[in-house]
């Protein structure tokens, strides 16, 4: 498991601890090393390009048979060019530790697995709002809130404590000149962050 923030590497650990039929060797915090690791998991969040510059960082090492991007945020488009740069598969972090697993068991067996990514989440990692910029993070929390998770579940998500979330939900709000969540789906439909389709707003 490769990530530069050690609650999230513990997450994941944690997550995947139970599923007996994967053994986790080892993990790296920011610059990827030697692991003897049939396959290495590869968080995209915080990097450019989708995270598609660290599956290069993991292939280079060349000690992993099969290197997996895990990721947010996806269009069709970055996809294709993980597997070009690399990637045996392409992981989404909504999906369940079950589905997690499975993917990560099809990888180690030879199969190339694209999980799908819900329209609300093919984002660029910087979108200007006129005003002001929405970093990686908050167009990561906008995303969410546009897909209905409570802040509750968006805590869960994104690793972080309930009263973090509200922090940068109020941000959000201030960047965006907005002050409800039914505005912020709207504002993310806008943006492109979320489909017309998107999740009805839920209370927090």
């Amino acid at each position: 498991m490769i990530n530069d923030v050690q609650l999230v590497v513990e997450g994941l650990r944690a997550m995947i601890a139970p599923h007996e039929s994967i053994d986790i060797v080892g993990s790296c915090i920011g610059e990827i090393s030697p692991v003897a690791a049939q396959v290495a998991l590869v968080d995209a969040f915080g990097h450019p390009n989708a995270g598609v510059d660290r599956v290069d960082e993991a292939v280079a090492v060349g000690c992993f048979e099969h290197v997996v991007l895990y990721t947010w945020k996806l269009s069709p488009a970055m996809a294709v060019e993980a597997i070009d740069h690399g990637a045996s598969g392409v992981l989404s972090k909504s999906a369940s530790a079950t589905e997690l697993v499975d993917g990560l068991l099809r990888i180690a067996q030879g199969e190339r697995v694209v999980h799908d990514f819900p329209v609300h989440v093919w984002s660029p990692t910087w979108v200007e709002t006129g005003d002001a910029s929405l970093t990686a993070r908050e167009l990561e929390l906008l995303a969410l809130v546009a897909s209905g998770l409570t802040n509750s579940e968006i805590s869960q998500a994104m690793h972080l404590a309930e009263s973090s979330v509200k922090t940068y939900l109020k941000r959000v709000y201030r960047k965006l000149g907005i002050n409800s969540r039914a505005q912020a789906v709207m504002r993310a439909v806008e943006l492109g962050i979320a489909g017309p389709g998107a999740s009805e707003v839920r209370s927090v």
